[in-house]
C-alpha cells in the first residue's frame, strides 16, 4: 500500500493537502490551519509511545516522540553510523540486525480529509533510512483511542518502503479529548 500512495499522490486521485512543515522536536504539524498533536499516540495499554509488531520474519519497532528511537533496545541494535534519530526500525527476529528505516527529522505529513466512507487520516513519510528506506505512516482518525498500531511490513517486498498503521484521536481534528479528572481526595 505505500507504492499505491505514493502514485495516487503523484496523480492527484486523492483529495489530499501537503500540511506545513512539521515541528517534528514536538510531533506536531499544521493542517489547513489545525494543529495535530502525535505526541498523543500512546499504546493505551502500556502508556508508551513507542510501539511493535512483528511481519513475518521481522520485528517493527516505531517511535515518533522526538528523539525516536534509542541507540539500543531489547531486539534492537542499530549500526553506530545511523544509530541517532530514527523514527523507525527493522530487526530480525533473533535481534542480529536492525536497520534503520526513516528518520524522525525527515517528515512529511499530508492530510487526506474525510469522505462518506472513510474516515480522516494523515500520512506521513519518514525518508532518510538505511540504504534508501522509508517508512509511511498512516493514522486514522478515531476518537475512542490514543494508539492502536499495526505494523504492515515492506510493501511491496523488496521495495525498502515500509507501512505501518495507527488509529488515534490525535489524527482527528477534534484531537484527543482530555481524559476525566480521577476520583477526589
Amino acid at each position: 500500500t505505500a507504492l499505491l500512495f505514493i502514485a495516487a499522490l503523484a496523480s492527484g486521485a486523492l483529495a489530499q493537502t501537503q500540511c506545513e512543515t512539521p515541528d517534528v522536536a514536538h510531533s506536531t504539524c499544521v493542517c489547513q490551519g489545525v494543529t495535530y498533536n502525535f505526541s498523543k499516540i500512546v499504546d493505551p495499554a502500556t502508556g508508551s509511545s513507542r510501539f511493535s509488531g512483528q511481519v513475518r520474519d521481522y520485528e517493527y519497532f516505531f517511535q515518533m516522540v522526538n528523539p525516536g528511537l534509542p541507540p539500543s533496545f531489547p531486539g534492537c541494535t542499530f549500526d553506530p553510523s545511523v544509530a541517532n534519530g530514527n523514527a523507525a526500525g527493522q530487526g530480525t527476529l533473533d535481534g542480529a540486525t536492525c536497520y534503520a528505516i526513516g528518520s524522525i527529522s525527515q517528515q512529511t505529513w499530508i492530510l487526506t480529509p474525510a469522505t462518506e466512507t472513510n474516515a480522516q487520516y494523515i500520512t506521513v513519510l519518514f525518508a532518510g533510512g538505511q540504504s534508501s528506506r522509508q517508512t509511511i505512516l498512516v493514522v486514522t482518525c478515531d476518537p475512542t483511542t490514543t494508539g492502536l498500531f499495526r505494523a504492515i511490513g515492506e510493501a511491496p517486498p523488496s521495495s525498502l518502503n515500509y507501512e505501518f498503521d495507527i488509529q488515534s484521536c490525535a489524527a482527528c481534528a477534534s484531537g484527543c479529548s482530555p481524559s476525566p479528572p480521577g476520583p477526589p481526595p
